[in-house]
């Protein structure tokens, strides 16, 4: 019976819930939405990335309040906030992947 290493499968599935999580924001940034809160402000206390949760179903984000709508924002001002988010998320990817 060939030994199982935990460590890489666990590894495996982190990348692909980072993929999957990665195709479901930019799913939202085309739909005009942009959370602005992957990664937690500093004047905030906890952990950097706490308000994102592996759930049974995958990565998920806490609604803090604090998103844009494109069509309230303007074009220049959202793409500033997904520029933004997609640069969070991929500091999360680092921190989530070397965990």
């Amino acid at each position: 019976m060939p030994l199982l290493d935990f460590r890489a499968y666990e590894q495996e599935r982190r990348v692909l819930w980072s993929e999957v999580f990665e195709d479901e924001l930019i799913q939202l940034h085309k739909g005009g939405f942009a959370h602005r809160d992957l990664l937690r402000p500093s004047d905030i206390g906890g952990q950097p990335f706490d308000n994102i949760l592996l759930t049974q179903k995958g990565i998920r984000l806490i609604d803090t309040g604090i998103s844009a709508l494109k069509e309230q924002v303007g074009e220049k001002l959202f793409a500033r906030f997904v520029k933004q988010e997609l640069e969070e998320f991929e500091k999360f990817r680092g921190y989530f992947l070397s965990r």
